[in-house]
């Protein structure tokens, strides 16, 4: 007779699964999980787009509709009995409400695992959120940095143990790269003139993706006249951001296409893809893109340089400089040979790194030891 063995419980919490790389993280992990965890995913205030994938993937999703904070504590209070009835062996946390009073009601609630996560270099972290997580990590066995930039960030700004934080690089699913359109197919769905040169940017309509340095450049570089910019995603600035493409005279030449899960499809369309960020993790649309064979250019600041070899698998450019990211586009439109090369090498190189068995392998191992009580 065969014995069951039982499964190890792990909860993956924010406070919202919008579309972002902490989020595909998630649905990464929800989708690969070896069969000895049993994965659940709670989003405190509201599902989200990933969150509905995840759902429809069959992995068991609570959204609870509260919003815990300073002004709210009785949504701790909610959140903790929430999870003692729910009783997960490891509670992991991704993003700001959920690393902060997700991890606070897991400790409270007596979870034997806390996790927390921490996705970006976070230069401007108020200091109450420094403090607050610095006191959480008494109760938090690991905090996983995406990568060895955000690591050191964070146990600077933190004043943390550095031997509770690891390093695990996001993963990504090459699978997202499946196309459905051919790249003449998508430039004329996109409504592109046939032979402009394309370039695209995937991510949050914030003020860190620097969109703005993007659309000056293109503004102000002669060379790229011809030019035209698909946006893929939606946030706080998207009416800011069409304004300034209008002021610049870019609303025939910048398409917002909004948030888009068809990436395959995006970056076979483009030439070249561009992440101007001002301040970064491990951004996975970049990975994702260098992974496709686009070439790429982008900015030296977080994990990017961790990504990126100058020169070899894309171009680097100083955050915030909208005259050398001209200068860099223009080089890699005129000169089609440089795009094909810098491509090879990135995708040479980021495949094997980045797909989602080594992440896999890291996360399950993290558990596995923090759960028989091995780690330090």
């Amino acid at each position: 007779m065969s014995v069951e063995v039982a499964r190890t419980r792990v909860m993956y919490m924010a406070h919202a699964f919008d579309v972002g790389g902490a989020e595909d993280m998630v649905l990464n992990l929800v989708r690969h999980l070896p069969p000895r965890f049993e994965p659940t995913v709670c989003a405190i205030h509201h599902l989200g787009a990933i969150g509905r994938e995840i759902e429809q993937a069959g992995v068991p999703t609570t959204v609870l509709g509260l919003n815990p904070g300073l002004r709210r504590p009785w949504d701790v209070a909610r959140l903790r009995g929430f999870l003692r009835q729910a009783r997960p062996h490891i509670v992991h946390t991704f993003l700001l409400t959920a690393s902060v009073y997700g991890r606070l009601a897991a400790m409270l609630a007596r979870v034997p695992v806390v996790i927390g996560t921490e996705q970006n270099v976070y230069h401007a972290k108020r200091l109450r959120h420094a403090l607050a997580e610095r006191l959480l990590m008494a109760g938090t066995a690991r905090v996983v940095a995406s990568a060895a930039s955000v690591r050191e960030h964070y146990i600077r700004s933190v004043h943390v143990n550095p031997a509770k934080v690891d390093v695990i690089y996001n993963a990504v699913d090459w699978n997202h790269l499946h196309t459905t359109m051919s790249r003449d197919e998508m430039r004329h769905a996109l409504r592109l003139p046939a032979g402009a040169p394309v370039l695209a940017i995937i991510g949050r309509l914030t003020r860190q993706k620097g969109h703005i340095y993007l659309f000056e450049a293109i503004a102000r570089t002669a060379a790229l006249a011809p030019a035209h910019l698909i946006v893929a995603g939606d946030g706080d600035l998207g009416l800011a951001l069409r304004d300034r493409a209008a002021a610049l005279g870019l609303t025939a030449r910048v398409h917002f296409l909004g948030v888009r899960r068809d990436v395959g499809n995006l970056l076979n369309a483009a030439d070249v893809f561009v992440l101007p960020s001002l301040w970064e993790g491990l951004p996975l649309a970049l990975v994702l893109a260098m992974g496709a064979g686009v070439a790429v250019i982008s900015t030296t600041v977080g994990g990017i340089p961790e990504l990126i070899e100058d020169g070899r698998t894309g171009l680097l450019v100083r955050p915030a400089d909208s005259i050398e990211l001209g200068r860099a586009l223009s080089r890699l439109i005129a000169e089609p040979d440089l795009r094909r090369r810098l491509a090879g090498a990135a995708c040479a190189a980021l495949r094997p790194r980045f797909g989602v068995d080594a992440c896999i392998t890291s996360v399950t191992a993290l558990y596995d030891r923090l759960i028989d009580g091995r780690a330090a």
